[in-house]
């Protein structure tokens, strides 16, 4: 028992202690060695069921996101839609305004032609009828009617023949001759050569002289060729009332108008009956020498400056000089046909261009004859090239702006309706793009713009031109062409002609733009002229009378008061200077003729500064009566804190220790600047440059980097007239913005900024 139950306690022991050890490894041990674990598990499972709810989360944002995409992408959608629908409706209408100018010009085109044919079979019929006329009236049963027209001619003489004053003084020249010339067809009777004498003896009485019979020669002529009639000389003057005239005169009164042949005959009797009530009375002179554009004539003592001279039947030339024994006078076009020993006509006019609405949207000389291939141009009116300046009663004060759509010479140069403004500058320093983008910016403006080319090369016009057409500005543009190969003639008189054109719309109470491009030539074609006519030459090589050539043309810009017809001409001239030297001799003449100057400067040009508007030396003497209220009240002070600039940037590229307040003004001064570059072709809206100078005048753009300006301002424009579509009308109202509406426009534009600048 002692060993069997020894070995029963000792398994009893052992399966004790075994327990209490697996007791106390359960409590304690298993615990604390699986504890750790459990609580790793826990947290992984709280973070997966955190994971869920945030890919939940993240589910539900991406469906917000596909929802709000897929309702951008369709607002994208639609917008492309409609942008494309307006593309396209612009594109449509862009082809059918070209096919209906196509169309236009083709009918146009087709009607010069069949005009053209017309009137050559106009004239070899009426050739044929004058022709027929001249061998029936020859006949003998006419005699009768023939010898009428002779005693016709000397019944009007023996009461209507008058010694004009340049005969009377040739006549006291040659010390009591007076010659007289007769033709007839048929010899005339002693009698009636008799009474011819004695008409000259009484004209001379008339004229206050005391002449004797035997002063009178008379010079008979027989000439077959006159078919009928007499034809008499006395001095210069000319009495014709011969049958080959009358006929020549109504076959080019019939020539000119357009006639089916069944009314031709009808016409020319019409024209034979209004002939044959009277002489043609003229005076008549003799080429006496003639080259390089000019001709010497004698006779037509009596021919006023500037009066109309008739060659032959294309031939025209305009008198420029007055001697005591000839006249000088420039000639109007092809002369190479022209011989010493021609006769020659007085017009008894000055020279004149046809002026009214045909010739908006066309290209013409300086005559007024059309040659930009579009048929020709049929208008009932036309004006001197040359007449007197309104006077100081008819003006009223220029005080409605002519926007340029440029914003530096808006805001710092305005130009108001009537004004003359100057535009200098050297050669290519982008004096035309001005004048061009100010025309452009005329679009329904109802303005007439007239564009005078003096001595440019056509390849060059026909880029302006076809710039304006891209434009839409031909619809109400006259573009008046002397081109470089011209003669000096034509480059001299072709602003007048513009100004003549531009008046006749003032008159009419419409407002006219006119540029001329450039006087600088014109100045130059003036002195040929005048070295060509032996007129002493003036100060620095040029006429001593170029300043009054100028000033006679720029006086007649103006803008006329409601009883005198209420329209305006404005006039920006365009001045070439050499090497920026606007002291010389021509720029100071122009300079003290117009009411101001926007001076174009070289090394800004080339510095990337577009408009190169030089803003210490431009200026316009009209000032902010001729601005808009609104953009008087922003750019006030732009003009000072400009050349404060300019002349603080000079300063500052000599050292580098500046102030803040220096510091302050040069950068506001390079976005300023860099606010008023402004592209070719892209005028802007006044209204828009009100809210792009006040945006940087006011400091908003102060943090923005300057090459970011140009970004700036496109975006900030639209931004604006978006939020706040009535501002162009109260800004184009020309009142000034009250503090309300300021402070409207700087909330708006803090909010751009802002949002531009996140």
């Amino acid at each position: 028992m002692g060993a069997f139950h020894y070995h029963i306690i000792y398994g009893l022991i052992n399966f004790a202690i075994l327990a209490a050890g697996l007791y106390f490894i359960g409590r304690k041990l298993i615990p604390k060695l699986f504890g750790g674990n459990r609580q790793k598990i826990q947290d992984s499972l709280d973070a997966a069921d955190q994971a869920v709810v945030n890919a939940r989360t993240i589910r539900e944002r991406i469906e917000a996101a596909n929802t709000r995409g897929t309702e951008e992408c369709a607002e994208i959608l639609r917008n492309a839609e409609t942008t494309a629908g307006a593309e396209k409706q612009r594109a449509e209408e862009a082809d059918r305004h070209t096919a209906d100018s196509l169309k236009a010009d083709t009918e146009k085109e087709i009607q010069y032609q069949t005009r053209t044919a017309r009137r050559a079979l106009t004239r070899t019929a009426l050739m044929d009828i004058t022709a027929r006329a001249a061998s029936l009236m020859g006949q003998p049963q006419y005699q009768k009617a023939r010898e009428n027209l002779t005693e016709t001619l000397i019944q009007r003489a023996e009461k209507e023949l008058v010694i004009t004053r340049g005969e009377l003084n040739a006549y006291r020249e040659r010390k009591g001759d007076v010659p007289v010339e007769l033709r007839s067809a048929e010899p005339l009777q002693p009698e009636q050569v008799s009474r011819i004498r004695n008409a000259v003896l009484r004209a001379l009485r008339d004229a206050g002289e005391t002449p004797k019979e035997e002063e009178i020669s008379v010079t008979e002529i027989t000439d077959e060729s006159l078919i009928g009639g007499t034809y008499l000389r006395v001095g210069d003057t000319v009495y014709d009332r011969t049958l080959k005239s009358m006929l020549e005169r109504a076959s080019e009164e019939v020539s000119i108008l357009e006639h089916d042949d069944e009314e031709m005959v009808q016409a020319l009797k019409e024209e034979l009956r209004k002939v044959s009530n009277g002489a043609d009375i003229y005076q008549t002179g003799t080429v006496s020498s003639v080259s390089d554009g000019i001709c010497r004539i004698t006779g037509v003592s009596d021919a006023m400056a500037g009066e109309l001279i008739e060659f032959n039947r294309d031939l025209r030339g305009m008198v420029m000089d007055l001697e005591k024994d000839n006249i000088g006078v420039v000639l109007l076009g092809d002369y190479t046909d022209l011989q010493e020993g021609d006769k020659v006509r007085r017009s008894g006019r000055i020279i004149e261009v046809p002026v009214g609405e045909d010739l908006i949207g066309r290209v013409v000389d300086s005559l007024g004859n059309p040659i930009d291939g579009a048929g020709e141009i049929h208008t009932t009116e036309t004006r001197p090239i040359e007449s007197p300046a309104p006077g100081v009663i008819a003006r009223r004060p220029v005080s409605v702006p002519m926007q340029t759509g440029i914003k530096a010479i808006d805001a710092l140069i305005p130009i108001g309706r009537g004004q003359r403004e100057l535009i200098i500058g050297d050669r290519q320093t982008g004096k035309t793009a001005i004048a061009l983008d100010a025309i452009i910016n005329q679009k329904g403006k109802d303005m007439i713009c007239i564009y005078v080319a003096i001595g440019q090369k056509e390849s060059t016009v026909a880029g302006c031109v076809q710039k304006l057409r891209e434009h839409d500005a031909m619809d109400y543009t006259i573009v008046v062409c002397a081109s470089a190969s011209e003669s000096a003639p034509m480059l001299y008189i072709a602003p007048y002609a513009g100004a003549a054109m531009g008046e006749y719309f003032m008159h009419k109470g419409k407002d006219v733009l006119i540029v001329y491009d450039d006087l600088s030539k014109q100045a130059v074609a003036y002195r040929e002229i005048s070295l060509l006519l032996h007129r002493p030459p003036g100060r620095e090589a040029y006429p001593g009378d170029v300043f009054y050539l100028h000033s006679r043309l720029l006086e007649r810009a103006a803008r006329l008061g409601e009883e005198y017809g209420g329209g305006s001409m404005t006039a920006l001239p365009i001045i070439e200077t050499q090497a920026g030297d606007i002291s010389a001799y021509i720029p100071t003449n122009v300079i003290s003729i117009t009411d101001g100057q926007i001076f174009l400067e070289t090394d800004l040009f080339n510095s990337g500064v577009r408009p190169a508007v030089n803003v210490g030396l431009s200026v316009s003497r009209v000032g902010g009566s001729a601005q808009l209220g609104a953009m008087k009240q922003v750019a006030g002070r732009l003009r000072m804190d400009l050349a404060q600039y300019r002349e603080l940037a000079a300063f500052s590229q000599f050292g580098s220790d500046l102030d803040k307040a220096t510091r302050a003004t040069l950068h506001r001064g390079d976005r300023m600047t860099e606010l008023l570059k402004q592209g070719q072709y892209a005028p802007m809206e006044a209204a828009d440059q009100v809210i792009s100078i006040y945006a940087v005048n006011e400091g908003f753009a102060d943090g923005i980097e300057l090459k970011q300006i140009p970004s700036y301002e496109k975006g900030l424009i639209p931004w604006v007239n978006g939020r706040w579509p009535e501002l162009h009308a109260r800004i184009n109202s020309g009142k000034k913005l009250d503090d309300d509406e300021l402070k409207k426009l700087k909330a708006l534009i803090a909010s751009y900024t802002e949002n531009f600048q996140t």
